[in-house]
């Protein structure tokens, strides 16, 4: 059986939709596609009704792409609710030692959630960050070795049930179960770092329509992680407001025009405006103008949250997310956060959006966790596959848990239960 999953990240403004095969040494994309979601404000589901259609077209339109039923997704949440702990737990696995199964690390694993936290938090995603054995340490599962003992320093990532739940329910109304689940700052990780930036350190900035998240990650660990109230959505406003137009045309305008490049097509007219009889032209360069004052009051103020950091370092920063799609921002983002920035876009052919990069992530996160909890159950077969799509593929594997029920709290423990 064929190695596919399909991802959902559920966003604020768009709902995006992938499916990828895994084969051999390359990841295939078999279908991309985002479309605008509704009833969701600020990572917050507001209308499930709504969204639930949203969810249902697009799993439809897949469907009948691929010409098969698709039976579940890997779901990416919000990171706007999300805690971080550094846990580590061990296990006691003879006094002569044994080998290490993939079982003893879950063991440690669900051993590492056994801290005090609020009746409201729900973990998400319990990460091994470095295990111990009586070879040393290593950032390898250590499966087949012989060791006493097992050590392992975990990262977990909890989220409040308020938030999580809505989001399990919404794909379990459109009759499809969740294979598991993670924030969206991590998954973009999991695509956009490699494990030298994870251990040196690296910022990232994932700009949505209203938020952003900036996330900070060193020695394997994600260490910070904070949402900043601005995104794409500051951009087209400031648009919107001076030109004195609707918001949607203000939209259009930055996508099609979307430059910070006060260079480029200067005297060029875009957009007249007539307010009692007065017209106003205005030109390529006044939008880039808008756009370049907008960058700096966007970018100043996600400086402050990074600034909280304060370590003294300056970390090479990498922005994705749709919010940040525009050219030349990473010019502005560097002098304002005095330090190197790229615009981060996926190379995977067929999804070449930095919007997708969670989405992509998120498969090199269910892959990440073959030697943990086995394979997952594919979300859908195809009888025989096309690959049109190829990608690098990053030495990442693939992973399951046990049969799912579609259940809230059947999902949930099947990781992180600690019977």
């Amino acid at each position: 059986m064929k190695n596919i999953y399909a991802v959902l990240d559920i966003g604020s403004a768009t709902l995006k939709f992938l499916v990828a095969e895994i084969s051999n040494i390359n990841v295939n994309v078999l279908f991309v596609k985002t479309i605008p979601s509704h009833g969701v404000k600020k990572g917050i589901i507001e209308d499930d009704r709504i969204l639930t259609r949203d969810i249902r077209k697009v799993i439809d339109e897949a469907e009948a792409f691929l010409e098969t039923k698709i039976t579940s997704v890997a779901l990416t949440i919000p990171t706007i609710k999300a805690k971080l702990y550094q846990s580590d737990s061990s296990v006691s696995l003879s006094e002569t030692g044994s080998k290490i199964t993939s079982d003893d690390i879950v063991r440690v694993l669900r051993l590492s959630s056994k801290f005090k936290r609020s009746k409201d938090e729900e973990v998400v995603s319990i990460i091994p960050v470095r295990y111990h054995s009586d070879k040393g340490a290593t950032i390898e599962a250590p499966i087949g070795e012989v060791s006493r003992n097992l050590i392992v320093d975990s990262l977990v990532i909890t989220t409040s049930k308020e938030l999580l739940y809505p989001y399990i329910s919404v794909v379990e109304k459109c009759g499809i179960e969740v294979l598991d689940i993670t924030i969206n700052a991590f998954a973009c990780a999991k695509e956009a770092f490699d494990a030298v930036y994870l251990q040196e350190g690296a910022v990232l900035i994932d700009m949505g329509y209203k938020t952003s998240t900036v996330s900070f990650y060193k020695d394997g660990y994600l260490q910070y992680l904070t949402v900043c109230q601005v995104g794409g959505y500051d951009f087209t406003r400031n648009i919107a407001q001076n030109m004195q137009i609707s918001m949607n045309q203000a939209e259009a305008y930055k996508i099609k025009y979307g430059s910070l490049d006060v260079t480029k097509g200067q005297n060029d007219i875009i957009h007249t405006t007539v307010v009692e009889g007065q017209k106003r032209d205005y030109t390529q360069q006044d939008l880039a103008d808008l756009l370049n004052e907008t960058a700096y009051e966007v970018m100043n103020k996600i400086k402050e949250k990074i600034d909280v950091i304060d370590n003294g370092g300056k970390y090479e920063t990498l922005i994705v997310g749709g919010g940040g799609e525009l050219e030349r921002l990473d010019t502005i983002a560097s002098e304002v956060l005095e330090c190197p920035v790229r615009i981060y876009r996926p190379e995977t052919i067929g999804a070449r959006d930095m919007s997708l990069v969670a989405s992509i992530g998120m498969i090199y996160y269910l892959l990440e966790r073959k030697q943990i909890v086995g394979e997952y159950t594919p979300s859908l077969v195809l009888p025989d596959i096309t690959s049109t799509m190829s990608i690098r593929f990053k030495g990442l594997t693939k992973s399951t848990p046990k049969n799912q029920s579609g259940k809230v709290s059947k999902l949930l423990d099947t990781f992180f239960s600690e019977d």
